[in-house]
């Protein structure tokens, strides 16, 4: 377990999935719930403890950047080599995307004052 970075809580990662994927809160909240009772107080799981439909999720998640995954070989006592694949969480981008982004003030002008002051000089030729 490796713990060079902050905790994501249930909240920071059900926030991030509702902000980066654009869901309702109920639906980033069951993603949450799933994601987390695999990973638990752990950052990083090995990929044989998914089932076939988490397993899909989680490579959506990947897509979307809260997950990453990583890969070792490992030789066998027959001589073979074995990948292990292990899941992991962005938990950088999990921290961006779970902090709401900073809006500019937009005014809207009407169509008369977004025109150039020169519009409105009038030359007889």
């Amino acid at each position: 377990m490796r713990r060079e970075s902050p905790i994501v809580t249930f909240e920071i990662l059900s926030r991030a999935i509702e902000n980066r994927m654009g869901v309702a809160d109920d639906v980033a909240s069951n993603v949450t719930y799933r994601v987390l009772n695999y990973f638990g107080y752990d950052d990083e799981i090995i990929d044989n403890v998914l089932d076939q439909d988490d397993r899909r999720m989680f490579y959506f998640l990947q897509d979307v950047q809260i997950l990453k995954t990583r890969w070792e070989e490992v030789i066998l006592p027959s001589g073979r080599t074995w990948r292990v694949f292990y899941w992991i969480l962005n938990v950088n981008k999990i921290i961006e995307y779970a902090t709401p982004p900073e809006r500019e003030e937009v005014t809207e002008l009407g169509l008369y004052e977004s025109l150039p002051e020169d519009a409105w000089c009038r030359q007889v030729a």
